[in-house]
């Protein structure tokens, strides 16, 4: 810099780098943004989701799980969990129906994807793994896996063993 002031070429390349450090701070902002919007979902419906799967898990070991059906009616997927006494399991959009308990989604931009995905795994010595989880969409798009509900069971098989070794909507 001379004693007359900032010549032409000094300007533009703060002008420059002002611009970059703008279009950065932009970028962070708006990630925010959308971070915000999943995590609103999360704090909104995360205790139901934990309820939901400790109770189903909790029954899985108890009642002694030998089986299950999945059946999709229209606007429902139904799971039915085959135990020492059989129980349902209800999917629509805006709840979930376990043991005759609702459990509905408090977030209005959330809803469940009817078309879960589900495994079965055989392991070794006559173990078996069943694993299925209900993706939550968060404007209908699954976002991330974290807010989904997962279940999951190691069972040994017998002679009451069934399940359904794959599962397509």
């Amino acid at each position: 810099m001379n004693k007359n002031g900032f010549t032409i070429l000094e300007l533009l390349i703060s002008i420059a780098l002002i611009s970059v450090v703008l279009l950065l701070l932009l970028r962070v902002m708006m990630q925010l943004e959308v971070i915000n919007h999943d995590t609103s979902y999360a704090s909104d419906d995360e205790i139901a989701r934990t309820e939901l799967i400790q109770n189903i898990e909790t029954d899985f070991l108890d009642l002694h799980l030998n089986g299950l059906t999945i059946n999709r009616n229209g606007e429902e997927t139904v799971i039915t969990f085959m135990m020492d006494e059989e129980k349902e399991l209800v999917v629509s959009s805006k709840e979930v129906i376990y043991d005759n308990e609702v459990y509905p989604l408090k977030s209005t931009n959330a809803s469940y994807d009817l078309c879960l995905e589900y495994k079965y795994q055989n392991l070794e010595n006559d173990y078996y793994l069943v694993m299925f989880t209900i993706p939550v969409l968060i404007d209908g798009v699954n976002t991330t896996s974290n807010d989904d509900l997962t279940f999951t069971y190691l069972g040994l098989k017998n002679e009451f063993t069934s399940y359904p070794v794959s599962y397509a909507c």
